[in-house]
């Protein structure tokens, strides 16, 4: 993270704020999948630790941010929710943030009930995509799905029909092309206090540990994860503010992301699954800490081995709109992209992947694929044939 030179302590306390988290889901994704009751130790006491981390910046006591992070039960991924901007018949635009939540409705239900209220249509698509986390804001990373709406009402009658904005997503937090959200930023070692070293040390310790005794690839990977954040950071000279990180019980809708890659000739890369044998476009969980657009170029590497661009968002997939409720994640970010270098070779992923198609339109209603993918394929090619 760029230190600000107007706001040195400042951003490193947002920055802390950030690691935390990250921090906060690895130990709770890694307790998701289930681990043997060492690791399962380890896990918890990363998430001790997560907190005691966060503890050195928020308002709140150590106790109370421990116990919402005790509290996560799912997976743990950037979460999703919407921007809505009203533009109104005096002129005035109103801009409304909140998360989606499993309780709150899905996606199609919120779109649908602030046309019916603004007496407008239900926009088609976002128009971008903004992020907390690359706007720097201390709250638990939420992605934005923007969409736009125009209304015969006033912005008072518009005001009085819609949910107010959730505190902590208040703030500058800049709206990209979907196309444009596989963003890697150069954040620079965390400058950090002689205390937060110390923790850092002892977090290290725990995956070095882990490293020592686990064979499960997954969670070695998130071991080396653990052990390359806690290696990015540097001792400094600071007096960290106390800051409000947002609201830390905030209902987490997970997500993943998957990327519909496209040759020259208008093909669809799939891969058989290997948990499944089924067909599907490369995706999987999205990563606290990384741009939903990120994740999906990263899936498409780590399970075919190919550099992609992104070109595209085809649907923002909520399950829940669909009748393919899944608790386990809800909200799917498909994305179409093509490989940087046509020439380049798959690689694939023994642990995800046993085989790989490039396929045509008609090629795909042969296959067998897995759930969902019968919904996302077909407006993968319409989406990259400019049918939709």
């Amino acid at each position: 993270m760029a230190v600000d030179p107007a706001d040195p302590d400042g951003q490193a306390a947002r920055g802390l704020a950030r690691l935390s988290g990250i921090l906060r889901a690895e130990a709770a994704n890694g307790l998701f999948w289930g681990a043997g009751p060492d690791e399962e130790a380890r896990l918890r006491r990363l998430r001790e630790l997560a907190a005691a981390l966060l503890a050195q910046v928020d308002h709140r006591p150590y106790e109370i941010i421990l116990a919402a992070y005790e509290a996560d039960t799912g997976l743990r991924t950037p979460m999703p929710g919407t921007e809505l901007r009203i533009d109104c018949a005096d002129g005035t635009r109103l801009v409304r943030r909140r998360r989606l939540s499993r309780t709150s409705g899905t996606l199609g239900q919120r779109l649908e009930t602030v046309a019916a209220a603004l007496r407008t249509r239900v926009p088609a698509e976002p128009v971008a995509i903004a992020d907390t986390d690359l706007a720097g804001l201390p709250c638990p990373h939420t992605f934005l799905l923007v969409y736009e709406f125009t209304t015969h009402l006033d912005a008072a009658a518009a005001a009085a029909l819609l949910e107010p904005t959730e505190p902590d997503l208040e703030g500058d937090v800049p709206g990209l092309n979907p196309s444009a959200t596989a963003l890697l930023p150069d954040r620079g070692p965390l400058p950090v206090t002689p205390v937060v070293a110390q923790l850092l040390d002892a977090i290290a310790a725990l995956a070095k540990e882990s490293l020592a005794e686990v064979v499960n690839p997954y969670e070695r990977e998130r071991q080396h994860r653990v052990a390359a954040l806690c290696e990015d950071a540097v001792k400094a000279d600071l007096a960290y503010p106390r800051i409000d990180c947002g609201d830390l019980t905030a209902d987490c809708v997970s997500t993943g992301a998957d990327a519909g890659v496209f040759d020259e000739a208008g093909r669809l890369l799939v891969i058989r699954r290997t948990d499944t044998g089924q067909w599907a476009v490369p995706g999987g969980a999205a990563e606290v800490g990384e741009p939903v657009g990120l994740a999906a170029v990263r899936e498409a590497f780590e399970e075919t081995g190919l550099d992609v661009e992104l070109t595209g968002l085809s649907w923002a997939f909520d399950k829940r709109d669909t009748k393919l409720g899944d608790d386990r994640m809800p909200m799917i970010m498909s994305f179409t992209a093509r490989a940087l270098d046509p020439g380049q070779p798959l690689r694939l992923a023994e642990l995800e992947a046993s085989d790989a198609r490039w396929i045509t339109r008609e090629e795909a209603e042969d296959l067998d694929l897995f759930r969902g993918h019968g919904l996302r394929i077909p407006a993968l090619f319409a989406r990259h044939r400019g049918e939709r």
